[in-house]
C-alpha cells in the first residue's frame, strides 16, 4: 500500500477549516469581511487565506499565520486501525495537548487532526477532553468533510448516559503516550 504523511499545506487548510475557523473569523472580523462569506463554506475561506499573499493581502496572511500558531510545535504520530478487512495507517497530528480546568475540576484537553494514509485526505478533527474517572479520551466536537462542526460540546461537559463518543484505542494509546512524554516533546 501506498502510504502519503499530509504535507504542511493540507495540514494547515483541515486546521483552518475545522479546529482554527472560529480564530480565524474573530482574527478576519476586523478587515470588515462579511460575516456570511466567513462561516458559509469553512474550507473554502481556509484556503483563500492560506494563498494570500503577504503582500498583496498582508491583513488575510497576518490572521492565517496567526491562527496557525499551534501548529508550528504541534506533535505527530503514525497509528494502525484495524477491522477485519484491513489495517489503515493515520497520521494524527495534536496541536494543542494540555490541563485545562472545568470548575473545579482538572483534567486533559487535545485537539486531534487524523489524516488517513492511502486516501491522503483529512479523516477527522477533534477536540477531546479526558478528566478524571473517565477512562478514555471523550469526543467533545467533531466537524464535518466540509468543515462545519457536527458536534460541539464544551470542555469537560458532563455528558450522562452512553451518549459518549470516544476515540478508538491505538489513538488513545498515542495521546496517553504523547502525555507521558512531557510538554514539548516530538513525536
Amino acid at each position: 500500500m501506498d502510504t502519503m504523511h499530509p504535507d504542511t499545506h493540507a495540514q494547515q487548510h483541515w486546521y483552518l477549516a475545522t479546529l482554527g475557523h472560529k480564530a480565524l473569523v474573530r482574527e478576519l472580523a476586523s478587515l470588515g469581511l462579511p460575516a456570511s462569506a466567513a462561516t458559509h463554506d469553512p474550507l473554502s475561506l481556509a484556503g483563500r487565506c492560506l494563498i494570500a499573499d503577504p503582500i498583496g493581502y498582508p491583513e488575510a496572511h497576518r490572521a492565517a499565520e496567526l491562527v496557525l500558531a499551534p501548529l508550528h510545535t504541534a506533535q505527530t504520530f503514525t497509528a494502525t486501525v484495524t477491522d477485519e478487512d484491513n489495517a489503515l495507517e493515520h497520521t494524527g497530528v495534536v496541536p494543542v495537548l494540555e490541563e485545562r480546568q472545568a470548575g473545579a475540576v482538572t483534567g486533559w484537553y487535545a485537539e486531534l487532526l487524523l489524516f488517513e494514509h492511502s486516501t491522503r485526505l483529512n479523516k477527522a478533527a477533534y477536540r477531546l477532553s479526558r478528566m478524571p474517572g473517565d477512562p478514555t479520551w471523550i469526543i467533545d466536537s467533531d466537524f464535518l468533510p466540509s468543515g462545519h462542526p457536527g458536534m460541539l460540546r464544551p470542555f469537560g461537559s458532563r455528558r450522562p448516559g452512553s451518549g459518549k463518543r470516544t476515540l478508538l484505542p491505538p489513538f488513545v494509546a498515542e495521546l496517553d503516550r504523547l502525555i507521558a512524554q512531557g510538554p514539548g516533546s516530538a513525536a
